[in-house]
């Protein structure tokens, strides 16, 4: 218990008043003669008991007055739980996510909200120093502002891409001010965005309130991701774009029309059907016009959330694969297996008249029977393949193993140990492995199914810290073909050389498979879309070496100079979120026209699932967290918060009591006899 004004406590020295005109009564007393009082004296000895009961009633409700009386003046009161009470830092939250699209009872949750933030507004003192907070984090929500200011910010706020967990929110609180605070969260406390073990790092400086706003609507359709089946894709040939789309809903959906635009023509449509909780895998087909550059769009139509409706993707034409055998010994199968494919640009290098400045130039490029490597032969395979190209190597029968360990070495594969002449099959295949896809209708081989034969072959020593994957196996478990990671690129190693003598591999159907799929997986498939608000690495296309080094990424109404680093011989992109706004955006050095880059928002906060009050309060119980509150928002949350701030005080029911009292001393002195 708590004084206002403790000081007017010391007149309860004026109880002594009462006691005093008690004990010594000067009232006279009247003498009247009787001339037989025998009668008397007994009604006297009666009525004394009862007199005397009577005066220390009326004693005690006198004391009981004025007690109240001053109580009352001094006005006590129980302080708040919280230290809300003893803070002038008040900090609101308005989450203006695109989840805040979304409508409750209500009306459209980001404007409940913007109303439950001028509640709260209200019901602060006039002299607070207030911050309103927003997904922007921009430095105008750094600076204090007063009631009007803060109410004409909050009904200027507008839905953002940018999400911010609940413990960023906090964070940027204490970043503004270390002092006691009171921190309002409105929000839709999205499960995607919001994690509760996060509330545990609150400072118990911060005075929490969580104001949850409540769906209406539990549906949302999102378009989530897109990606090209093939990375080689020419004009006229049908091209298969593959996305998924996913029924966030907790009931099923019927009838959702897909589309696909590719440069602004539309080019199909398909109806699927979802059950709840579903994401399902869709196959758009189109035919490709005379266009390098071209610009999609996947979309629905779906409401009231529509910020994952759209997606936007942009790819640029790769009709050709580059492939170079590099030889000393010619394999003659590889150039009847190239150079009769129209997808490709083959070319074969004699390793004494080597032109090093194709190798850049190559998507794959297979190394045959070559006996010796040069140590700058070796430097150049080692920058193409961390820069992300593809390396096949074919052993040659006499050759130098010092040098050819050196090479393996340098492209972090396993080193060869020794040769073996065996006759053996292959009998294991990896059907998981890229090479193969849709390659076999099942995951295992019919047991009458032919395999290649080798005549002669080497083993590896394994490396642990090496990155591999086996492909074939030879009947004695000897790895034969095995696919290893650097850095960007990748490294197929054989363990025989291909020629007629060692094995009847380049006769078999395994020999055009494995070696086309080969070249497939090694043209990179370029990323196709990015996420605004992330830090991507995007790759710059090949430059005008006769232009200067300024890139522009251009929309309408939109120019922005682009900064980038170099890494490697490779060049980046630094957009540092200055794009907000999903679309199609053209690259541009100067004015010449490079390639194009679209940009979506994050599918984050299409999972509509939330928490609802008992759920926080539940876990704010069992984890004792004193600090934070959890309000409903709706119509009487102004007065929730003015109570939950306000001190507990007595003062008008100590008056009351004090008038109680002195209407039992008159009913004492007045009316009972």
């Amino acid at each position: 218990m708590s004084y206002q004004n403790p000081q007017i406590l010391y007149f309860l020295f004026a109880l002594a008043i009462p006691i005093f005109i008690h004990l010594f009564n000067l009232k006279k007393h009247k003498v009247v003669y009787f001339s037989n009082i025998r009668f008397l004296k007994e009604i006297q000895s009666e009525k004394k008991k009862r007199s005397t009961l009577k005066q220390i009633f009326i004693l005690l409700s006198r004391m009981l007055s004025i007690t109240s009386l001053i109580l009352a003046f001094s006005n006590p009161f129980i302080p708040s739980d919280t230290k809300k009470s003893n803070t002038n830092n008040t900090f609101i939250y308005v989450d203006n996510s695109f989840s805040m699209d979304n409508v409750s009872e209500r009306g459209k949750l980001l404007d409940v909200a913007k109303e439950d933030a001028i509640k709260i507004l209200e019901s602060t003192p006039t002299n607070n120093n207030i911050w309103i907070l927003t997904n922007q984090f921009s430095s105008t929500e750094n600076i204090s502002k007063n009631k009007k200011q803060a109410e004409d910010y909050i009904l200027s706020i507008v839905p953002s891409s940018k999400i911010r967990s609940k413990k960023d929110i906090i964070e940027k609180q204490k970043s503004i001010s270390n002092e006691i605070s009171s921190l309002y969260i409105i929000s839709d406390f999205q499960k995607s965005s919001t994690e509760k073990e996060h509330l545990k790092q609150i400072d118990s400086n911060s005075n929490i309130v969580l104001i949850p706003n409540k769906q209406q609507l539990q549906n949302n359709i999102s378009i989530d991701s897109c990606y090209l089946s093939s990375p080689i894709n020419s004009i006229g040939n049908t091209t298969t774009i593959t996305t998924i789309i996913s029924n966030n809903s907790e009931e099923n959906v019927n009838g959702i029309t897909i589309n696909l635009s590719i440069n602004k023509q539309h080019k199909t449509q398909q109806n699927i059907n979802l059950l709840k909780g579903e994401s399902e895998k869709i196959e758009l087909h189109f035919v490709l016009d005379n266009s390098k550059i071209n610009n999609g769009i996947v979309y629905i139509e779906e409401y009231p959330i529509t910020f994952d409706n759209k997606l936007y993707f942009s790819f640029v034409l790769e009709e050709k694969i580059n492939i170079c055998q590099i030889y000393e010994t010619e394999n003659t199968h590889i150039n009847q297996l190239f150079q009769s494919e129209e997808n490709s640009n083959y070319i074969k290098q004699y390793i004494h008249q080597l032109d090093y400045n194709i190798i850049d130039e190559q998507n794959i490029i297979f190394i045959n029977e070559i006996k010796n490597y040069s140590s700058g032969f070796i430097n150049s395979m080692q920058k193409y393949v961390s820069m992300g190209g593809t390396v096949c190597i074919i052993p040659a029968k006499n050759m130098n193993m010092e040098e050819y360990n050196n090479l393996l070495n340098i492209l972090e594969c396993d080193k060869i140990k020794s040769k073996k002449t065996e006759h053996l099959k292959i009998s294991e295949l990896n059907l998981k492995h890229p090479i193969f896809n849709d390659v076999f209708s099942s995951n295992k081989l019919k047991k009458d199914i032919h395999l290649p034969t080798i005549n002669e072959y080497y083993t590896f020593n394994r490396n642990s810290r090496n990155i591999k994957e086996n492909i074939f196996r030879l009947e004695n478990g000897t790895e034969f073909l095995n696919n290893y990671k650097k850095d960007k690129g990748q490294v197929y190693v054989f363990a025989s050389t291909l020629s007629e003598k060692e094995s009847d591999f380049q006769k078999h159907a395994l020999f055009v498979t494995t070696l086309y799929n080969m070249s497939l997986q090694s043209v990179q498939i370029k990323q196709i879309y990015y996420t605004l608000n992330k830090n991507s690495e995007i790759s710059l296309p090949k430059s005008n070496p006769n232009l200067q080094n300024i890139f522009h990424i251009k929309k309408e109404g939109t120019d922005i100079i682009a900064d980038y680093h170099s890494e490697k011989n490779n060049r980046y992109l630094l957009i540092h979120n200055q794009i907000n706004e999903a679309n199609h955006y053209q690259l541009l050095q100067e004015e010449e026209l490079l390639s194009s880059l679209a940009f979506n928002f994050d599918r984050k906060e299409s999972n509509i699932q939330q928490y609802n009050n008992s759920e926080l309060e539940e876990y704010i119980t069992l984890n004792n967290l004193s600090n934070i509150r959890v309000l409903q928002s709706d119509n009487n949350l102004q007065y929730k918060i003015e109570q939950l701030n306000s001190n507990k005080e007595y003062w008008k029911i100590l008056l009351l009591l004090s008038l109680l009292f002195i209407f039992i001393e008159i009913f004492l002195i007045k009316i009972l006899k």
